[in-house]
C-alpha cells in the first residue's frame, strides 16, 4: 500500500511537471528552473514521507516489545485473581447448595401436606 502511494506521488509528480511544461509558456531556461524547484519538492516531500515511517517503524517496534513484556505478567496477575476467586467461591458455593437443598426439603414437605387435615400447626411446632 505504502509502495502504490510512493509510485502514485513520483507518477503525480511527473505528470504536473509534464502538464506544466505543456501548458504554461515560459521560456526554456525559466521552465528548467521551475521543473527543477518541483523536483526538488517532490523530492523533500518523499524524503520527510520516508523519515515519517522510519518513525513510525520504531514506535511499532517498541509498542510491540513493551507488549511483549507486559502481556506475560498481566497474565499471569490475571490466573492468580481468578484462582483466589475460586478458593474463596468454594465455600459459598458449597453453602448456597445446601440452603438450596434444604429449602428443596421444605418445600417437598409442604407439598406432601393434605390440605383437607390441619397439619400446618403440628408441622410448624415440630420444626
Amino acid at each position: 500500500m505504502i509502495k502504490s502511494f510512493l509510485k502514485g506521488l513520483v507518477v503525480g509528480s511527473i505528470a504536473g511537471g509534464v502538464g506544466t511544461l505543456l501548458t504554461v509558456p515560459r521560456s526554456g531556461n525559466e521552465t528548467r528552473e521551475k521543473l527543477t524547484k518541483e523536483l526538488e519538492v517532490a523530492t523533500k516531500t518523499t524524503q520527510d514521507l520516508n523519515a515519517s515511517l522510519n518513525n513510525f517503524k520504531k514506535a511499532l517496534l517498541t509498542t510491540q516489545q513493551t507488549a511483549q513484556e507486559i502481556i506475560p505478567a498481566f497474565t499471569a496477575g490475571l490466573e492468580q485473581d481468578i484462582t483466589d476467586f475460586k478458593f474463596q467461591a468454594e465455600p459459598r458455593i458449597t453453602q448456597i447448595k445446601d440452603q438450596v437443598t434444604t429449602l428443596t426439603n421444605h418445600a417437598n414437605a409442604l407439598a406432601t401436606i393434605d390440605p383437607t387435615t390441619d397439619n400446618t400447626v403440628a408441622n410448624s411446632k415440630e420444626k
